[in-house]
């Protein structure tokens, strides 16, 4: 199944994930943080077609994490988990390595902080609306970056990950889709 971007910002990184699943083993270990219309799909058939892979989604809003899984839970493969916050997601992590990580949950600052738990445990992050992380009105932001969207040395995210990954900024379509790979 294709999955083309259909104006639906949920949906802006579907070409990028997609692209990605396909590019796994068949045996592949991913964490899909933050479950929802735009990933789900992909992760539920990226299942069916890959019986030895494994997806462990998280989730922590429980009326979200019914829909998600009355719709995509019914596969041995793809586990869904309800977490009661991120911060407990470090006593759930069942692998040692994963081979994807796709980073989508909220509040926002949780996609940092989970993208910092996992960064020893995988090479391969993607990273939606990223460009949230690089607004000069953040506390967290010195300086004005070039463009919240070019993620070099002046935007925060280049600061924080450029050293160990390699940022692919990913913004004809917006909300953007950043792909973090180890160096």
């Amino acid at each position: 199944m294709d999955y083309v971007h259909n104006n639906d910002a949920y949906c802006t990184h579907q070409k990028y994930t997609k692209k990605e699943l396909n590019n796994l083993p068949s045996n592949a270990k991913i964490l899909e943080l933050g479950i929802g219309n735009g990933s789900s799909p992909l992760m539920y058939e990226f299942c069916q077609n890959n019986p030895d892979a494994t997806v462990q989604a998280f989730e922590t809003d429980s009326s979200w994490f019914d829909n998600m899984y009355e719709q995509f839970g019914d596969l041995p493969n793809y586990v869904f988990n309800l977490i009661k916050s991120w911060d407990d997601l470090k006593n759930h992590i069942p692998e040692k390595i994963y081979d994807f990580i796709f980073v989508d949950q909220s509040p926002w600052s949780a996609r940092i902080d989970s993208i910092n738990l996992l960064k020893s445990k995988c090479d391969l992050f993607i990273l939606h609306d990223y460009d949230y992380y690089n607004l000069p009105e953040h506390e967290w932001v010195s300086g004005t970056p070039k463009n919240i969207r070019i993620n070099d040395d002046t935007s925060w995210l280049g600061q924080q990950y450029g050293k160990e990954f390699v940022l692919d900024d990913n913004y004809e379509i917006l909300p953007p889709t950043l792909i973090m790979r180890k160096k």
